[in-house]
């Protein structure tokens, strides 16, 4: 798993489904997408960028050919997820669990190369409170209940299968 905490990291991740990868990331994000060629396209932000190019061995039944398999952001507060969440949810693209700690809420999301992307709030919207008094063990709670006490709506339906 790759922790994106500091300024300006950049992910390569490559696919076979351009365009569906620019929106999600781009959407993710909260920038216009920038082609850099035939084949790449980047998307940048304050804190991440990442280069999503075109390629025949990165498979729908194996996502690690991506070259990436799981990502971890921290985008630092509340006012930060909301936007993130209302314009994945625009494309269809909603959490598929969601996980309590005692610094964090996790909301786990997949891109559609089926990369996991899990977007950490460092306070608890589920409880107000640290869930696990037990040292840091996570618990699985709903992403819904989740999704309704940080204030953004549940989208209809996911842009992905879950696997």
């Amino acid at each position: 798993m790759c922790e994106v905490m500091s300024p300006v990291v950049e992910l390569r991740l490559l696919t076979y489904r351009p365009a569906e990868m620019v929106a999600w990331w781009a959407a993710l994000i909260g920038s216009p997408p920038r082609p850099l060629d035939t084949r790449a396209t980047a998307v940048t932000g304050p804190d991440l960028g990442v280069v999503i190019e075109r390629s025949q061995i990165a498979l729908d039944y194996h996502p690690e050919a991506s070259g990436v398999t799981a990502v971890t952001l921290m985008p630092g507060d509340l006012e930060a997820v909301r936007p993130m969440v209302n314009r994945l949810a625009e494309l269809g693209s909603r959490p598929y669990r969601a996980t309590c700690r005692a610094d964090r809420t996790t909301l786990w999301f997949r891109d559609p190369n089926g990369t996991d992307v899990a977007v950490c709030l460092l306070s608890d919207p589920a409880t107000g409170a640290g869930i696990a008094a037990d040292g840091g063990r996570s618990e699985e709670v709903d992403p819904a209940d989740v999704l309704a006490r940080i204030g953004v709506g549940q989208p209809a339906g996911d842009h992905r299968k879950e696997r």
